[in-house]
């Protein structure tokens, strides 16, 4: 049945093996229970593996080229003043003009304030009043080791109240004759990894010699391009990190998705209380997945690996009662055509819009893109599809993985005679798309050497991110 109203519950850096991969050790009920009634896309795929960039495309529909949204903004980042340019207009505005009433609450990113100004309720938000990272009065055990992990003992987590208050915008708006779209948007399990102590505490039985899968020591693979050979934020570089330090990264990051998990099964209660299930079509995703010591990686970089880029992505129709696996490649950037297209609202989308919603796409692949990370430029583009994986770049080396004889993605192929066929005809694929989309890439021309910041500095500086460094950044 057509939906009246829009619900999106969206994380940051939530790896998609722990809904997804049989057997995995994070414990999830809540989202289990919600995936039992949804419909689980299982090849969801961001479209940037980068917050701001990938946000950008979210709200609007746009690839970061067209938007100009490339880099990260606000906080400690190059761009502390950065914002998605008003002329780009988001979906919550067209909702908004379209009769709904429209909140946000959590993480934005794209520009301190901007939502305000945009005219949209945004509490407890970067977008509104609120710092992207607020400080917290919390303690901690020891040992502690910010970003990696950090045990709360005394103190609430932000994402708690973020929930809170979201369950309290779910109660105003379902009282209002109007039809809502209500998006609670958290930052975590993005790092810092700090975590209540009930939650970590859940992952106590890990293995006392645990290594993250797909690790290798940081900066030994070879054929890999010249972006993956060094580190662009502290927290990157993990080569002070021992197996100790990587099993309680691991033990918090779980522990924050279990938290998390834990407040969105009282949101989906709440919801259920409210008379909401008939009407509301509910989303949960995520921006990116975090890489968690794969490739020997914290974070995330400029690169396309499996761990950042396939998310979680469990839509709920108004009334679904059954679980359903859809296996058809979708985009983070199709998300709102996806969640308007069967509902009051769907005659604010164009037909090309329409066109891109999951339920009427069959697509055999997804494409993305990467251009910038805190000022320095790393143009890269990329393809996949079920067996193959490409990436190509105008200032670095060429990738290419066979995901079904290296699922690791350990073993660049680019240059093996024996896949040139494939190379190429993958290429020729990308370019169709970069051509269709009007990606300037496509047409040639300089480039600044990789990892050389805009400004023209070399690659081999180090930006000062200290003068805007938050504190909750700080051990």
């Amino acid at each position: 049945m057509p939906a009246r109203n829009i619900v999106l519950f969206i994380t940051d850096q939530w790896r998609w093996d722990t809904l997804n991969q049989p057997g995995h050790p994070c414990k999830l009920p809540n989202l289990e229970a919600f995936r039992r009634e949804s419909t689980n896309h299982v090849n969801a795929f961001t479209c940037v593996p980068l917050c701001t960039p990938a946000r950008g495309s979210l709200f609007t529909g746009k690839w970061p080229h067209q938007t100009g949204t490339m880099d990260n903004v606000q906080g400690s980042s190059f761009y502390p003043h950065g914002k998605l340019h008003p002329s780009h207009r988001t979906y919550m505005e067209r909702l908004q003009d379209a009769g709904y009433n429209v909140s946000f609450v959590g993480k934005w990113h794209l520009g301190d304030g901007t939502l305000h100004e945009r005219g949209i309720d945004a509490p407890l938000s970067d977008g509104g009043d609120d710092p992207l990272m607020p400080p917290a009065d919390m303690e901690f055990a020891n040992p502690r080791k910010t970003p990696f992990y950090g045990t709360i003992i005394k103190g609430i987590h932000m994402d708690e109240k973020r929930v809170m208050k979201g369950i309290d915008k779910l109660e105003s708006l379902s009282n209002s004759a109007k039809p809502f779209c209500l998006i609670v948007s958290l930052p975590g399990p993005h790092f810092p990894h700090h975590v209540p102590g009930e939650w970590v505490r859940l992952y106590d039985d890990i293995p006392d010699d645990y290594m993250p899968d797909n690790f290798i020591p940081q900066f030994t693979e070879e054929g890999k391009p010249a972006a993956q050979g060094a580190p662009y934020w502290p927290c990157q570089d993990t080569r002070n990190l021992d197996q100790q330090d990587w099993r309680r990264t691991a033990q918090h990051y779980w522990g924050f998705c279990s938290f998390i998990d834990d407040l969105f099964g009282r949101f989906r209660r709440r919801m259920t209380e409210l008379g909401l299930d008939d009407t509301t079509r509910l989303a949960f995703t995520a921006d990116h997945g975090e890489m968690l010591g794969a490739h020997g990686w914290f974070d995330k970089g400029p690169f396309f690996y499996e761990e950042v880029m396939r998310i979680p992505m469990i839509i709920r129709d108004p009334g679904q009662t059954d679980a359903r696996t859809s296996e058809g490649f979708v985009s983070f950037r199709d998300l709102f055509p996806t969640l308007l297209s069967d509902s009051g609202a769907a005659e604010i989308l164009t037909p090309e819009e329409r066109a891109r919603s999951y339920d009427v796409t069959n697509a055999d692949h997804a494409v993305y893109c990467y251009d910038a990370y805190q000022g320095r430029q790393f143009k890269f583009r990329g393809i996949r599809e079920t067996r193959y994986k490409y990436a190509w770049s105008p200032h670095d080396h060429e990738e290419l993985y066979d995901l079904e004889t290296d699922p690791q993605e350990r073993v660049n192929r680019a240059s093996d005679p024996a896949l040139a066929a494939e190379r190429d005809r993958l290429k020729s694929r990308l370019f169709d798309w970069m051509n269709a989309e009007q990606d300037t890439l496509a047409f040639g021309g300089y480039q600044l050497p990789v990892g050389s910041y805009i400004d023209g500095r070399p690659a081999h500086e180090q930006h000062d991110h200290k003068q805007h460094l938050n504190p909750a950044l700080k051990q």
